[in-house]
């Protein structure tokens, strides 16, 4: 884990609204059915202004609260102009990073993040923006905002 800064990314896709519950259960979970469209759709061909960046990114914003809130995932690429994008703006991060299957390394990742701010760390979550950023097929970074 480390902290750094995000000076300005911007990320365009497709987007859906959920929660942790509805994530814990098989049946009503969104995530893995958002990934499925924006790949069965192929989404990133019509996505426009793409960057120069390979990287695929999962981004948690609209926070309603915190970690027992709705909040809106988008899954999407880098972009370089901001019309129809999250904007992801001078902010602080802390970055978990872990190796392993896909999709269950991510899961993991989230458990290992949720039990090290519950355990009062020396960081607090500032429920704004966190991004999963996916650099290798079996590599995930996940960047989680701090106050």
């Amino acid at each position: 884990m480390k902290v750094t800064r995000i000076k300005k990314l911007m990320i365009s896709g497709i987007s859906v609204v959920t929660n942790n519950e509805f994530e814990m259960s098989e049946e009503n979970g969104k995530i893995a059915g958002l990934w499925e469209e924006y790949f069965q759709k192929d989404i990133y061909k019509k996505t426009f202004d793409k960057a120069n960046s390979d990287f695929m990114y999962g981004v948690y914003s609209n926070y309603e609260s915190d970690v027992s809130g709705n909040y809106k995932v988008t899954v999407g690429v880098e972009v370089t102009k901001s019309k129809n994008a999250i904007v992801i703006e001078d902010k602080k991060y802390l970055v978990f990073t872990k190796q392993g299957e896909l999709p269950m390394v991510v899961v993991e990742l989230w458990e290992e993040i949720w039990d090290y701010f519950e355990k009062n760390s020396e960081y607090e979550r500032a429920f704004e923006v966190d991004f999963e950023k996916y650099a290798k097929e079996d590599e995930v970074e996940i960047y989680v905002s701090i106050k």
